[in-house]
């Protein structure tokens, strides 16, 4: 027999340590070292054994100076009540059960064990039958396993004991709905969920499965009057219209972009909710999603508005708010309501893209420009979205912007030979040669292993006039032949409709035509290679003036006289430049009519003050000089001139180095 005892040894107050579940422990005393085994004896105190009959029960002594020997007592057939304020209720005995028996259910349905878990479940559910959602998720194991009348059983159980639970009411109608076939039985689902909005009228759940029902089962016009009956109830939660405007949005057309039937009941729930929203922000949001959703921006704009007033860091809805101008067609709102965004949050890569990609709809890349390169500084982006932006930067005429993005680019991508490329062009465009030529070269080195694809006839061009207008003309001779033997090539150049193209090969032909005429080289092979370019681009002023200046070189200025007034007229009066009209007047000085030359050159001037040489034959027209026909100097390609003075002497035949046609 064990003795029932109180405290513990030499009547001190002790407190009691009770292990609960399995576990190993271990005490040291002056004298002596114990091992205890806990062992489970249900859900009140736990004992410790020691051996076969020796029980351990240690308590702590709420004195602050006690020793290991106090815990150290072993008494043999001895067991020590535990304090009253230990012991659980027969509620908390239920709680503790019920937990240990879901967490075990839970542990077998993880392990494909579904009907061991059913037993655990209602074990559950036994000791806690408030718990309807488990019995819920019970009834469908079951009917799962093809026991649907157990399952039905259980939740009609679950109702009968919760009936003050409107989702006991839903669980059942719901699985009446799904899992039983016979019309009787559907029909029941009807008139407990009926039930259900009867005496919970104020829970939208209940008002949300009734339409559903009605829905699934095609009977629409019910479910329109269940919603009105429930938006003629005065109920001041706005939680309660919010979720009513859902439900009503699944009856009605409330999507985007759909026209909305019956709009004023729907508006009429939401502006119930705005009535009783107070300063609940979320509520007040999700109206103002209502109002964009249906296409009133006007009210979505005053929502939105309303609640920033109060959350001016809220960004994802500032987002909302420039979708909604967006919406309305106002874009220099949505581009105003994206630089706030930006001036709240300036490091959020994202929002800079964003707000960059708003410009670039609207064609307004020079404002973009900026923001992708702040939200490259800050997240990094692909070879490819570098590779876009260094485009649009040169398409844009931002040069020197260009060379220090591609900079960075080529630091992030040093294989690359795009952005090489990408800063030739740039320095070319600031006509600053001998660095663009560096560039070139650095560029075809990286593609011929990494992208051989690049070094075609339009890499080839800009090569080769960067070349010329460094005064280089024996390389630019050759990588113009190059570029004409890739053009060749080029299945394109066969096609005549392919208009671009032509244009292209037209320039290229020109382009080193006209080299060879101003340097005095080559120059019947020159006349030929303009003619070339004439015949597949007729409308090209400066290949009409360059022909011109063949003829002018040969002498027949009248052929000349004639190829230039075409290069003037084709030309257009915004993109002439004084080379045309300088050429005209050396033409027109040739045939005697010196007041046209003079006329002619003060054009030139007037257009091209940098040029001093126009300056200088204009005082000698002016003066009645004698003319100088033009000096063919070689036929042969001749030395490289002066840099300085190459650059002050030869005009581009076009203003830009034009790249093909993408493939």
């Amino acid at each position: 027999m064990k003795t029932m005892q109180q405290g513990g040894p030499q009547m001190m107050d002790h407190r009691c340590i009770v292990a609960y579940g399995q576990g190993f422990l271990s005490f040291l005393s002056d004298s002596l070292r114990l091992s205890a085994f806990a062992a489970f004896s249900g859900p009140t105190v736990f004992g410790l054994r020691l051996g076969l009959s020796a029980s351990l029960y240690f308590c702590g002594s709420a004195k602050a100076d006690i020793t290991a020997d106090d815990y150290a007592q072993v008494y043999v057939n001895q067991y020590f009540e535990p304090d009253k304020s230990l012991t659980l209720s027969q509620e908390g005995k239920n709680k503790s059960e019920a937990l240990a028996r879901y967490s075990q259910g839970r542990s077998l349905e993880q392990k494909g064990r579904p009907m061991e878990a059913v037993k655990a479940y209602r074990a559950v559910l036994k000791n806690q039958p408030d718990q309807f959602f488990l019995a819920r998720k019970t009834a469908y194991i079951l009917a799962r396993s093809g026991q649907t009348e157990e399952a039905q059983e259980l939740l009609e159980e679950s109702l009968v004991q919760n009936p003050d639970q409107p989702y006991a009411y839903i669980s059942l109608s719901e699985f009446l709905a799904t899992y039983q076939d016979d019309a009787e039985r559907k029909e029941r689902a009807f008139d407990i969920v009926k039930e259900a909005v009867e005496k919970f009228p104020d829970e939208p759940a209940v008002y949300e499965h009734l339409v559903k029902l009605f829905v699934a089962s095609g009977r629409r016009t019910e479910a329109r009057e269940i919603i009105s009956k429930a938006a003629a109830r005065e109920n001041t939660d706005p939680i309660y219209w919010i979720r009513l405007g859902k439900i009503a949005g699944q009856v009605w057309n409330a999507q985007r972009g759909a026209p909305m039937t019956d709009a004023s009941l729907l508006n009429g729930i939401y502006a119930k909710a705005l009535e009783h929203a107070g300063t609940n922000w979320a509520v007040i949001e999700r109206v103002g999603d209502f109002y964009h959703a249906t296409a009133q921006f006007d009210r979505a704009i005053h929502a939105y508005t309303e609640v920033l007033g109060a959350t001016p860091d809220n960004l994802p809805l500032r987002e909302k708010l420039a979708a909604v101008y967006g919406g309305k067609g106002d874009q220099e709102k949505v581009i105003s309501t994206y630089i706030e965004i930006v001036e709240i949050d300036p490091d959020n890569a994202e929002y800079r893209k964003r707000l960059a990609g708003v410009y670039m709809r609207l064609q307004q890349f020079k404002e973009a420009i900026p923001h992708l390169v702040k939200a490259f500084e800050i997240s990094k982006g692909t070879l490819e979205e570098y590779r876009a932006l260094g485009e649009m930067m040169l398409e844009n005429g931002e040069l020197e912007s260009t060379i220090e993005f591609v900079e960075q680019a080529i630091y992030q991508f040093p294989d690359a030979p795009e952005f090489p490329l990408q800063k030739a062009r740039a320095l070319a465009g600031l006509q600053d040669w001998d660095k663009a030529i560096i560039e070139y070269k650095a560029a075809e080195k990286k593609a011929s292993t990494e992208r051989p694809d690049l070094m075609n006839e339009g890499f080839y061009f800009q090569y080769a006039a960067a070349e010329e207008r460094s005064g280089d003309l024996e390389t630019a001779e050759k990588l113009f032949k190059k570029t004409m033997a890739l053009i060749t090539a080029n299945e394109r150049s066969k096609q005549p409709d392919d208009l671009r193209y032509r244009s292209f090969t037209a320039t290229t032909y020109n382009y080193l035509g006209y080299m060879w005429l101003e340097n005095g080289l080559n120059i019947d092979e020159a006349g030929e290679l303009i003619k070339t370019a004439a015949d597949l681009d007729p409308e090209s002023g400066a290949i009409a003036d360059s022909l011109g200046w063949f003829h002018f070189v040969k002498g027949n200025y009248e052929e000349a006289e004639t190829e230039m007034e075409r290069a003037i007229r084709q030309t257009g009066e915004d993109n002439l430049d004084g080379v045309i009209f300088e050429h005209m007047a050396q033409v027109q000085y040739a045939l005697g009519k010196k007041e046209e030359a003079i006329k002619f050159l003060k054009k030139a001037v007037e257009l091209s003050p940098e040029k001093e040489e126009f300056k200088t034959r204009l005082a000698e027209y002016e003066r009645g000089e004698p003319f100088k026909p033009f000096v063919i100097k070689s036929t042969e390609t001749k030395a490289q001139p002066d840099k300085e003075e190459k650059a002050d002497k030869t005009p581009a035949p076009e203003k830009a180095a034009p790249t093909p046609p993408a493939e």
